[in-house]
C-alpha cells in the first residue's frame, strides 16, 4: 500500500518518514484555502496520474473531488478498481450568494463519482447529498484510533478548555472568547494552523487564553487528554459546516472528557450524553456551559466516561477499518 499527497506546506522528510504506510508528496509549495490554488491543480493531477501509471495498483482510494480525475483517467486507462471517499463536498465552500456555481460544482462531482465503484461518504447527511451516485456505496465515519496518551490533567482548581483546529473566524472561536473573558477558574488552550492571524491575536489579548502552535497528531491529542473539555462550535450558515462530521467530537469521546458543541447534537447530547449542546450564536449559553463544567467535576467526569465508553463499543476507528477491509476485499 502506499499514498500520495501533496505537501503544500513544506513538511520536513523526517515528518514525512513517520507516516504509517510510504508516502509520495508532490513538493510544489502553494497557498492555502485560497481560490488562487485552482491554477496549481493541473501540475498535481499529471504527478498523481504519473506516479499511478508507475505504481499500478488495483485498487485506487482517492479522498475528495481534488484527487478524482486523475484517479479516473487511470481507471480507465487500466480497467483498475476505483474507491471514491468523500470527506467535504467541495461546493459547500462556495459562497452562498453564488448558488448556480454550487450548483454547477455538486453536479460535477455527481457525475465524476459515477465512474467510481464504490463511494464512500463519513455520515448519512453528506450521502443523502448525492443524487448521481455509484451502485455500491458505504458509511466510512472519520474516527479515531484508541491511542494510550497516559495524560494527566493539572490540578490548579483550573478549567482548562481545549480547541485543536484551524484558527478561523467560522469555528465560534469569538464567541468562547467573549464567553471566558470574565471568568475566573478557566482557561483556554488553542492549537492548530492558523488562518486568521488577526483573529488569534486578538484572542491573545486575554490573560486565560494560550496558543499551544500547529502539533502533530500525537501532541494535539495528548494535549485533549491532558484537558478537562473540549469545545467544537460550526458556524452553520456556511454549508461546508452544516454537512460537517467533525472528527474532533470522537477525540474527545477517545480521550474521555465532555464536549460543549452545537455538532452531532442528537448523538452527543442525547444518545451518549457526552456534551452539552450550546447554541453558537448564544454567547450566554457557551457561558452558562463552561460554568457548569467548570463547578461541577462529577458531570465533567461522567461525560466523560459516557463518551469513553461509546468509543470503546462503536465509534472506533477499529469497526471503521474492517468495513474498509470488506469494500477492497469485494473489489479485488
Amino acid at each position: 500500500m502506499s499514498a500520495f499527497g501533496w505537501n503544500r506546506e513544506g513538511v520536513s522528510s523526517q515528518d514525512i518518514n513517520r507516516y504509517v504506510v510510504p508516502l509520495s508528496l508532490f513538493g510544489l509549495k502553494a497557498p492555502f484555502n485560497r481560490p488562487v490554488l485552482i491554477l496549481y491543480y493541473p501540475f498535481f493531477w499529471t504527478w498523481i496520474l504519473f506516479n499511478l501509471l508507475v505504481n499500478r495498483p488495483s485498487v485506487v482510494h482517492a479522498i475528495d473531488l481534488d484527487t478524482l480525475l486523475p484517479c479516473i483517467i487511470y481507471k480507465l486507462i487500466l480497467r483498475k478498481k476505483l474507491v471514491y471517499d468523500v470527506h467535504d463536498r467541495f461546493g459547500g465552500y462556495v459562497p452562498p450568494q453564488y448558488n448556480t456555481l454550487f450548483k454547477i460544482i455538486n453536479l460535477v462531482e455527481e457525475l465524476l463519482s459515477k465512474q467510481a465503484d464504490v463511494l464512500v461518504t463519513v455520515s448519512d447527511k453528506v450521502q443523502g447529498t448525492f443524487r448521481l451516485r455509484p451502485k455500491l456505496s458505504a458509511i466510512i465515519m472519520n474516527l479515531s484510533e484508541d491511542y494510550t496518551l497516559n495524560e494527566t490533567r493539572l490540578k490548579d482548581n483550573m478549567l482548562t478548555v481545549v480547541y485543536t483546529g484551524l484558527i478561523l473566524k467560522d469555528q465560534g472561536l469569538e464567541m468562547i472568547a467573549s464567553a471566558i473573558k470574565d471568568l475566573s477558574g478557566v482557561r483556554l488552550v488553542l492549537a492548530g494552523r492558523i488562518a486568521d492571524k488577526q483573529l488569534l491575536d486578538q484572542l491573545l489579548k486575554l490573560p486565560n487564553v494560550k496558543y499551544e502552535g500547529l502539533l502533530e497528531r500525537k501532541q494535539s491529542l495528548k494535549l485533549e487528554a491532558s484537558s478537562d473539555a473540549m469545545i467544537v462550535l460550526y458556524d452553520l450558515q456556511y454549508r461546508k459546516n452544516q454537512l460537517s462530521s467533525p472528527n474532533k467530537i470522537f477525540e474527545a469521546m477517545m480521550c474521555g472528557i465532555p464536549l460543549i458543541t452545537n455538532m452531532e447534537q442528537e448523538l452527543v447530547g442525547s444518545v451518549i450524553g457526552c456534551g452539552i449542546i450550546v447554541d453558537y450564536n448564544d454567547i450566554g449559553q457557551i457561558k452558562k456551559a463552561i460554568v457548569l463544567l467548570r463547578d461541577n467535576v462529577e458531570l465533567r467526569k461522567k461525560m466523560g466516561q459516557n463518551g469513553r465508553k461509546a468509543f470503546e463499543e462503536k465509534y472506533n476507528w477499529n469497526r471503521m477499518e474492517q468495513k474498509l477491509y470488506e469494500i477492497y476485499s469485494t473489489l479485488i
